[in-house]
């Protein structure tokens, strides 16, 4: 009688907290995550949520291309394209969704939806409404780690004036004082002795706020006019101020644009600024994914050629019902990831830093974004390009490389910010994957001044290839440092995707099957050209196992068998280059 009692009361329970979750919270439209979150609040509470829509009503393409910048146009027309994503969130649903009692946080046109602040009464509200497609809540994540009115600097004052070469191989001309053994070591004072320095490129900088934009080595940037917006604090204020302080920005910032000759100089000290602060610093206030995405559209609108996020998110708040971790690191399942893959699609060239959760044997620790599948995920090397212990590494859970590439990111040498007890003039060091990541930004704004036309792709291609692991990239140096100079090179010789000489399009590596395999598996590659190919197999520690190809090839599909028996059990990579040009590589697993 006692069993019986107790499996009656379990079905009670489950029957009624079934009852109050399709009851109470609407059913289907409230996420799993949005309903345990719901479950855990009081009632008043308001909660971050994303109000999704099932359509953008009559809103058109035209509409699309009306909202975008000629910049911004003039990029998706030579290396992406403009669709359905651009078009602007219908405001007679947003105004519907208002009239719930509810505010506006972020309105993202690529996802269809908005964020804001809601109670359980206005979540059941809002998702009552026929056009409301989901309503989910919106990540927060731990963290890892007005326009400022400055006065005008002639510009013409400030630098050298150096003419654009295609051949300078010879030792630097510019005074780089502390900053020489960084710029070095990526290889990137030849290009700049060349005229490589980013003019033309506009860099949008994503981060936690930029306190000292006085400070002498931005002298520069100011010269030449930057555009800012805090999405924390919804102004333009992108120093200090409510829910957060600024420091970090303005020491990654002066890795991709500072220059002060005798004291630092960075790649891209030529570019343009649009500088983003998308992440609160205040201890117990998390950051949230909303303001990450809603940044890459305004940079879009403002037509930034590059992203630079030295900002990674992997683990929630404590007791959040929604949580991302490693497993989620896969190329594209986090909103945030997402976000920027869908920059890639539409031409900007998205940089990311790796994290700093170090080593892990059994799985990835990378964070979101940089997990995306068209992000450059930049891991960090010290002085002697040997990787660093804090800087994260994968694979993705899908077994695709990360990070793509490492910079120096040991003991950098960048701007004192206005805190600690150095002069808020003078320079500090810092260590981080937070540093690699600018400097990696600077080094892609170099690659298109050399080539406007490559796409994200493309640039990628263009870093894997020349850095100094590309024949055996791994999961924790990717394929290596960076070489500035070489890539520069390699761009000028490039075409753009579009154009179908591209050798981007070109070639493709398909995934080996069987996989896993034993001890016989085939690998498939296609050739639109004629050119010569080269196929390497390498081992987990990136030394060549064999060769499995090298000769000239006419255009066409072909297949090349790969046979184990010889080999231990273990995860091996296949490489596929053109032209002495490396075009991608995969991981195979043989399984005995």
């Amino acid at each position: 009688m006692k069993k019986i009692f107790t499996i009656s009361s379990i079905t009670i329970f489950l029957f009624a907290y079934l009852f109050y979750g399709f009851t109470s919270h609407n059913n289907s439209k409230i996420s799993f995550f949005l309903n345990n979150e719901l479950a855990a609040r009081n009632s008043g509470d308001k909660i971050l949520i994303w109000v999704y829509f099932n359509d953008k009503g009559t809103n058109t393409i035209s509409d699309a291309i009306n909202s975008l910048s000629k910049e911004s146009l003039a990029r998706r027309e030579a290396k992406g394209q403009i669709n359905e994503l651009d078009i602007p969130v219908y405001n007679n649903y947003v105004n519907e969704v208002v009239n719930t009692g509810i505010t506006v946080k972020q309105s993202i046109n690529m996802l269809n939806a908005i964020s804001t602040y809601a109670t359980q009464e206005q979540i059941e509200r809002i998702s009552s409404l026929p056009f409301v497609k989901k309503v989910d809540l919106v990540a927060k994540f731990k963290k890892r780690v007005n326009d400022i009115e400055l006065q005008p600097v002639n510009e013409n004052n400030i630098f050298p004036a150096v003419e654009v070469s295609n051949n300078n191989d010879g030792p630097e001309s510019m005074s780089y004082g502390a900053s020489l053994s960084q710029m070095t070591l990526i290889n990137a004072v030849m290009p700049q002795d060349s005229g490589y320095n980013g003019a033309g490129i506009t860099i949008a900088v994503f981060d936690a706020g930029f306190d000292n934009l006085s400070h002498p080595c931005f002298d520069s940037i100011r010269a030449r006019g930057f555009r800012t917006k805090d999405f924390v604090n919804g102004d333009t204020n992108v120093a200090n101020g409510g829910l957060g302080t600024g420091e970090h920005g303005t020491q990654t910032l002066s890795l991709i644009g500072g220059y002060k000759p005798g004291n630092l100089i960075s790649p891209a000290y030529r570019s343009k600024f649009l500088l983003a602060k998308t992440e609160n610093t205040d201890s117990e206030t998390p950051a949230e994914e909303d303001n990450w995405i809603a940044a890459v559209q305004w940079a879009d609108g403002l037509g930034a050629d590059i992203i630079s996020s030295s900002l990674g998110y992997i683990a929630m708040d404590p007791g959040s019902s929604r949580s991302y971790d490693w497993t989620w690191m896969n190329g594209d399942s986090t909103v945030i990831t997402k976000g920027a893959n869908h920059a890639a699609d539409i031409g900007i060239v998205v940089v990311n830093s790796a994290g700093n959760e170090g080593y892990n044997a059994t799985h990835n620790t990378l964070g979101a974004p940089s997990d995306g599948k068209k992000v450059i995920c930049v891991g960090s090397v010290n002085s002697n390009k040997q990787r660093s212990s804090f800087s994260s590494v994968g694979l993705t859970t899908i077994g695709d490389i990360k990070p793509d590439i490492c910079a120096l990111g040991n003991g950098n040498t960048v701007a004192q910010p206005s805190y600690g007890s150095g002069s808020p003039t003078g320079y500090t060091t810092g260590s981080g994957t937070s540093f690699s990541c600018p400097m990696t930004a600077g080094v892609v704004a170099m690659i298109l001044q050399a080539n406007r036309t490559l796409t994200p792709a493309q640039v990628k291609t263009v870093l894997r290839t020349k850095a100094d692991s590309s024949f055996a990239p791994n999961r924790q140096r990717g394929y290596g440092l960076i070489n500035a100079w070489e890539s520069v090179k390699l761009a000028r010789t490039m075409t753009s995707v579009i154009d179908p000489t591209s050798f981007v399009t070109n070639f493709a590596l398909g995934q080996n099957y069987p996989n896993p395999f034993n001890p016989v598996t085939k690998i498939q590659y296609d050739l639109r050209v004629d050119a010569n190919v080269k196929i390497v197999v390498f081992n987990s520690a990136g030394k060549e196992v064999t060769q499995l190809l090298n000769e000239n090839k006419s255009a066409g599909s072909y297949s090349i068998t790969f046979d184990g028996n010889s080999l231990n059990s273990g995860v091996y990579f296949y490489a596929l280059y053109t032209n002495g040009v490396l075009q991608n590589a995969k991981k195979m697993m043989l399984v005995k």
